[in-house]
């Protein structure tokens, strides 16, 4: 696993569940009438609290940037590994064939052992490509998920400004006021579909956070089987 990847990720869990879970305070709150088409949907939160979670969702997406091309270098490593054991087994056939010919059958049977080993070699090497294509699929969403975080902390933000300034100025009235109100309900409403964004790519970086895992599942088995002799 990419050495950043773990902080990668707890900053987006981080991230994730401060940002989302603020969501659910709208529908907790009570209406100040019976009449509640006008409450706010956006939880209203300070302007220092959202700008340290726009800082912490910038960090999260350059760690998992660097978590992603730690794993691609790992995964072209294990590539290159891949074909540099192919042509040694072309090779040891080659040998193989020579013994027969040769009549030399101990060395011919050394001989099929490397060529055993080597395939085997392969097969883990192969699962091992597949691992860090996975962990470098999951950085690149976790730095997707990251990303729109940001987004939609920046609209958030934006919304905040606009009800402080509101609530700072002499009251509007008449068109005044609900060209205001315009604006505002324009972004609460930009702000939600960030989040909704954010919230269906979490669901796709857990989604990938379960592939991951049965790669190295699979990479745990391969690994057993060659210290079983299987």
């Amino acid at each position: 696993m990419p050495l950043h990847s773990h902080s990668a990720r707890t900053l987006l869990l981080l991230l994730t569940g401060l940002v989302l879970g603020g969501q659910n305070l709208a529908a907790q709150a009570p209406a100040p009438s019976g009449f509640d088409s006008f409450i706010m949907l956006v939880p209203p939160r300070d302007s220092m609290s959202i700008k340290r979670h726009i800082r912490a969702a910038a960090a999260a997406e350059a760690a998992a940037e660097k978590s992603r091309h730690q794993a691609e270098t790992m995964r072209l490593g294990a590539t290159s590994r891949i074909e540099f054991k192919k042509v040694e087994i072309v090779r040891i056939k080659e040998r193989i064939n020579l013994a027969k010919k040769e009549g030399r059958d101990a060395d011919r049977l050394g001989l099929e052992a490397e060529r055993k080993a080597a395939e085997r070699e392969i097969d883990l090497l192969k699962r091992r490509e597949e691992l860090r294509e996975a962990e470098g699929v999951l950085e690149t969403k976790r730095a997707d998920l990251a990303a729109l975080t940001k987004q939609a902390l920046e609209l958030e933000l934006q919304l905040a400004i606009r009800r402080a300034g509101r609530r700072g100025r002499v009251p509007l009235t008449g068109a005044g006021a609900a060209s205001l109100q315009r604006v505002i309900g324009e972004l609460e409403k930009q702000t939600l579909e960030a989040q909704r964004a954010q919230a269906a790519s979490s669901m796709e970086v857990s989604d990938q956070e379960i592939r991951v895992i049965d790669r190295r599942l699979d990479l745990l088995d391969a690994q057993q089987k060659i210290l079983g002799g299987s």
